[in-house]
C-alpha cells in the first residue's frame, strides 16, 4: 500500500448524503487516524474565500448570499445555494467547476503535510462525490458507506428537515448507493448501530495497517 505517498496509505471514503460518512470519519478520528472532510473544506470556502464567493454570486446571483450585516464578505447561504443547484444539473456542474479544483488542491496539500510525519500510517478523506468526480485514483483504497434506503431517508428527515421534494432531489443528484458500492474497494454497512459500524471499520483499518507496516 502507499502507492501515492510512500509509507502512507490514503483512503477515500464516499457514500450518498446521509449514509454515514461522518460517522465513519469520527470512528477513524477516535482511532487517531487523520480525517480530511471535503464538506468542511467547502463550508470554509463558502464562508471565507472571497474569490469563491464572488464567482458563485456572479454565476447564481445575490439570492444565495447569506443575509448577515455583520459579515464583511459575501458568505454563501448553503441551503439557498443547494436549492438552486440541486434542481438543475447544469448549475450543479457549474458550482462543481468552481469548488472541486480548490477542494482537491487543499486536500492534496493536507495529505502531503501528513505524509511528512513518519508516525502517520493512514489518512482518510471524506469525499461525497468521489466517483462522480472521477477521483478514485487519488487514493490507495476507496470505501463506500451504505445504509438501508428507509433508514437513510429517516435520518435525513430528522437531521436536515428536508421536504420530500428536497430529499429526493438531493438523492437524485448523486449516484446510487449500489453504483458507488460496486466501484469501491470496500463497503461499510451503516444501517445498524454505531457499534456495528465500528466493528467493520476496525477490521478494515487492521487489514491496512498489517499491509503497510511503517
Amino acid at each position: 500500500m502507499g502507492k501515492l505517498y510512500p509509507g502512507l496509505t490514503t483512503i477515500g471514503i464516499t457514500g450518498t448524503i446521509g449514509s454515514g460518512k461522518s460517522t465513519v470519519g469520527k470512528i477513524l478520528q477516535d482511532l487517531g487516524i487523520p480525517v480530511i472532510d471535503s464538506d468542511q473544506i467547502v463550508h470554509n470556502l463558502l464562508a471565507t474565500d472571497t474569490d469563491v464567493q464572488n464567482q458563485i454570486v456572479e454565476r447564481f446571483g445575490n439570492s444565495v448570499v447569506l443575509q448577515n450585516s455583520a459579515s464583511k464578505t459575501k458568505a454563501i447561504d448553503r441551503r439557498a445555494l443547494g436549492q438552486v443547484v440541486f434542481e438543475d444539473a447544469q448549475k450543479r456542474a457549474a458550482l462543481e467547476a468552481i469548488l472541486h479544483p480548490r477542494v482537491r488542491a487543499i486536500s492534496r496539500n493536507e495529505i502531503e503535510q501528513l505524509a511528512k510525519d513518519s508516525s502517520v500510517k493512514l489518512v482518510a478523506c471524506l469525499v461525497p462525490l468521489l466517483f462522480e468526480a472521477n477521483l478514485g485514483d487519488e487514493y490507495d483504497q476507496t470505501w463506500t458507506v451504505i445504509t438501508e434506503p428507509a433508514v437513510l431517508k429517516d435520518r435525513l428527515k430528522q437531521r436536515d428537515n428536508f421536504s420530500p421534494a428536497e430529499l429526493e432531489g438531493r438523492l437524485a443528484s448523486q449516484w446510487s448507493q449500489d453504483k458507488k458500492a460496486s466501484l469501491a474497494d470496500e463497503r461499510i454497512d451503516n444501517s445498524g448501530d454505531i457499534g456495528q459500524t465500528k466493528e467493520q471499520v476496525l477490521v478494515l483499518v487492521d487489514r491496512l495497517l498489517q499491509a503497510n507496516p511503517k
